[in-house]
């Protein structure tokens, strides 16, 4: 199996993490904020309950030095990072050089790569395995928590998997589609790929569909309600709205005949709403869809609600659900708010600066520091961005967060965390680090002009050495 060797690696060094555990009392845990961080320390954490560990978790937005500094401070002697730490193993030393225990189990390039006795390092990109489409973090971690027979996280691999955007229009590739297709409390479906199937009204679900983006209806409710009415779908079902999932597989055929009828003049590949539909077992409401779960987890932890996003992944519906939901309400404003940025000042360059490969958003407090990657990620998907990369800032604690996403439908460019390697170099960028087709940093207030810059600097060396390749 092409896999083998990696799940053999990870299967060995479970024997060293066992020791690790039998010799800690009380264990510290790290993540990240996201879907994907937020389901790895959920699958990390159910493990911690099984061996019945004390431990502490922290959800964090970057891994920075101010931040390890603290931790070195603590009195635990095993720490373990989920979703972070590939990228800062240089700063992480610190910790090592105190006695203190260290498993990092991520699927980000690593930064640094050195080896010591106290150190498990579980990374798929030492075996060749892209870390950015091919294996999410959950995923990786679930098959870590597997070699202690932990039960209960099957959800957890593909909720963090869509919210880290690992699936395309074909579905999961890699480790990821090796490990889902097999998940015993998930069902795998084929359906319309329209977010709000469960919990939305069907009129509105496809008014707010922007991925895909369904011409004369996507951005106006009463087109959708034109659109389902000249099908002859019924709205509603005595006093109730339909959503998606109350619809007969006739009409659900129907409906996705019409949609790509009405796509085919502008995509590539119209087919595309139709994929893969995954339905969580043991699951109530909305979050029966992995796709709206991973949604709500990320509304959750970017918006400084992480303990909610914690408590549905851990099984804790009935308190968190009615939260989740006043949550979800918040962070779609937040979209819709930075989009109406982005529409008023897109003839700006001040403030939406363009080149011929890169479109940069320079939001300064007008988005939050925690939502720019995920409205650069937005964009990125549109099919009528011209432009290969989006680059976003928005001031933070301490500097300036930056997010780099490459154009999902142009070729070529998946070369983001190349760039972002060459400029941290030359810059002063602190906590960077991503994948081919998405990353990030940090840098200081009023950098920004340079680090721009140095982008275009290194798309056109990049791009250049590129092109001396395939010449010789």
């Amino acid at each position: 199996m092409k896999f083998e060797p990696f799940f053999s690696y990870i299967k060995k060094e479970t024997v060293r993490i066992i020791n690790f555990l039998n010799e800690a009392d009380e264990i510290r845990l790290v993540s990240h904020l996201d879907a994907d961080g937020l389901c790895s320390a959920s699958i990390v954490s159910k493990l911690m309950l099984k061996y019945n560990k004390r431990f502490k978790l922290s959800i964090v937005k970057q891994l920075e030095q101010e931040t390890i500094e603290s931790l070195k401070k603590e009195k635990y002697r095993l720490y373990i990072f989920t979703d972070i730490g590939s990228g800062q193993m240089k700063d992480l030393k610190g910790l090592l050089d105190l006695n203190k225990k260290i498993i990092i189990i991520d699927h980000h390039p690593p930064k640094e790569e050195f080896s010591h006795p106290y150190l498990v390092h579980i990374n798929p990109h030492y075996f060749d395995i892209d870390g950015g489409q091919d294996i999410s973090a959950s995923t990786l971690n679930y098959i870590f928590a597997k070699q202690f027979n932990v039960g209960g996280i099957d959800h957890l691999a593909v909720i963090g998997s869509l919210g880290d955007n690992q699936e395309s229009s074909k579905g999961f590739s890699g480790v990821n589609k090796h490990i889902i297709e097999k998940l015993s409390d998930v069902d795998v479906g084929k359906g319309l790929r329209l977010f709000g199937r469960i919990s939305k009204p069907l009129y509105r679900a496809l008014a707010h569909c922007t991925d895909p983006f369904i011409p004369e209806v996507s951005g106006d409710e009463g087109l959708a309600i034109q659109f389902l009415s000249e099908m002859g779908i019924d709205l509603k079902d005595g006093d109730n709205w339909r959503a998606l999932n109350d619809l007969s597989e006739e009409e659900e055929k129907m409906l996705t005949t019409n949609i790509i009828m009405k796509r085919m003049n502008i995509e590539e590949n119209p087919e595309d709403v139709f994929g893969a539909v995954y339905n969580l077992k043991g699951m109530k409401d909305e979050l029966q869809d992995a796709r709206e779960f991973a949604t709500i987890l990320n509304s959750c932890g970017r918006q400084g609600r992480q303990s909610i996003g914690l408590m549905l992944a851990m099984g804790e519906q009935n308190d968190a659900l009615e939260a989740a939901r006043k949550i979800i309400l918040s962070y779609r404003r937040k979209i819709v708010k930075a989009f109406k940025w982005f529409d008023e000042n897109k003839d700006d360059d001040s403030k939406i600066h363009s080149t011929d490969s890169t479109m940069y958003l320079l939001a300064k407090n007008e988005i939050d520091d925690t939502m720019i990657g995920t409205i650069c990620s937005m964009l990125s998907s549109s099919k009528t961005m011209d432009k290969k990369y989006i680059v976003g800032f928005a001031d933070s604690d301490n500097g300036v967060k930056v997010s780099i996403r490459a154009n999902a439908f142009a070729k070529n460019n998946g070369i983001v965390d190349q760039i972002i390697s060459k400029i941290s170099e030359k810059l002063d960028v602190a906590d960077s680090g991503g994948h081919a087709k998405a990353g990030g940093a940090k840098i200081p207030n009023g950098s920004e002009e340079e680090f721009i810059k140095a982008f275009e600097e290194n798309i056109t060396l990049i791009n250049s050495k590129k092109i001396e390749e395939n010449t010789d």
